[in-house]
């Protein structure tokens, strides 16, 4: 058998605890605390059963009470899923009108250039967010990291 010595034996042991611990929180995240609409959820519809029977039972909602709350977290549901595509369509349509006034600033080349970049990264780069230094922000946008 091997024989560690004390200190091993204790940083044997704090690595044991830490990997653990680790474990149980990626397991905690992962079945509680993801919202709506996280990496986990994404592409399938919420399920709003845990919310309503908690709600039921903190709030000692009837069964009639029961579904008429789970029809309207239905209807929101719903009224927002169609506000996301349509501004989802009105961010294209601007996106389309930058593209139309870029093409008449740029050269061909620059303009080709432009969207090469694009079909790459897409519109907004890769991450989707801002790029670039601070100085060059427009006036009164956000400051972001």
């Amino acid at each position: 058998m091997i024989s560690f010595s004390p200190r091993t034996q204790a940083i044997l042991f704090f690595m044991g605890i830490f990997a653990l611990g680790l474990v149980c929180g990626t397991i905690v995240e992962r079945k509680f605390l993801r919202s709506p609409g996280s990496s986990g959820t994404r592409g399938r519809p919420y399920d709003y059963n845990r919310m309503i029977e908690r709600m039921g039972h903190d709030l000692t909602l009837s069964d009639e009470q029961k579904k008429a709350v789970r029809a309207a977290f239905q209807e929101h549901r719903r009224e927002i899923d169609t506000m996301r595509r349509q501004i989802g369509e009105d961010m294209r349509s601007q996106e389309q009108k930058l593209r139309e006034k870029l093409k008449t600033i740029l050269t061909p080349e620059q303009f080709a250039k432009f969207e090469e970049r694009n079909k790459r990264q897409g519109f907004r780069g890769r991450g989707g967010g801002r790029r670039g230094p601070p100085g060059d922000r427009p006036p009164g946008s956000r400051r972001g990291p």
